[in-house]
């Protein structure tokens, strides 16, 4: 390879990462350091507890954009998306419809020895609210061109962790919990069958008329 072709790859590099950056910039304002957008794939990652007994059904979810990846690995991540997160009893719904809705990133950065795949997927509720975010990295073969080195394997990666995160924060919603009541007839919250609460006990001390 020339110094001039090596250069050329250079700068289109770095292009392409300040591209993706600017795109992250603006879902990255809850982040520790609003300066380091580094933290994308450095930022540790709190998995959302999933509500015992209830399922995330109730609250339905849609892929609104993926933004980073070409169309083709585009693609192949919605495609795995979408069978992991119904395996999950996640019901997926179209992007006006839905309860919450999903803008995904997905990059590639320079690391060590290669690349590393990073992604981000940011949950807003119908009122366009960010009400989750959840991050996560993986590392890469090393590649001339670090989008080469992600296969069905790096992806499927993501998704699992994602679609099971997903389907824990989703059984936390309003929606899940209201549905769960209904099918079941029982207040997730207080346990007891609707209708059922228990009423006040005579003192057992007689007023005075």
């Amino acid at each position: 390879m020339s110094i001039k072709t090596e250069a050329r790859r250079r700068s289109l590099l770095g292009i392409e990462i300040a591209f993706v950056a600017s795109l992250l910039s603006g879902c990255l304002d809850t982040l520790p350091d609003r300066g380091d957008r580094s933290l994308v794939a450095s930022a540790p990652h709190v998995r959302p507890e999933a509500r015992a007994g209830v399922s995330p059904r109730g609250a339905s979810l849609a892929f609104a954009s993926l933004d980073g990846p070409s169309e083709t690995v585009s693609e192949r991540f919605r495609e795995q998306f979408d069978k992991a997160v119904q395996s999950r009893d996640v019901a997926l719904a179209k992007t006006e419809a839905a309860h919450y809705r999903i803008r995904g990133y997905l990059t590639t950065l320079p690391a060590p020895g290669g690349a590393r795949l990073a992604c981000v997927l940011d949950v807003y509720d119908r009122q366009g609210r960010r009400v989750q975010r959840l991050m996560d990295e993986t590392a890469l073969k090393t590649e001339a061109n670090p989008w080469d080195a992600v296969d069905d394997k790096s992806l499927a990666a993501f998704v699992d962790r994602s679609a099971e995160d997903l389907a824990a924060f989703l059984s936390g919603t309003p929606e899940a919990l209201a549905a769960a009541e209904k099918d079941a007839g029982v207040s997730v919250v207080s346990g007891q069958a609707k209708g059922s609460e228990e009423k006040p006990k005579p003192s057992g001390v007689a007023q005075a008329r």
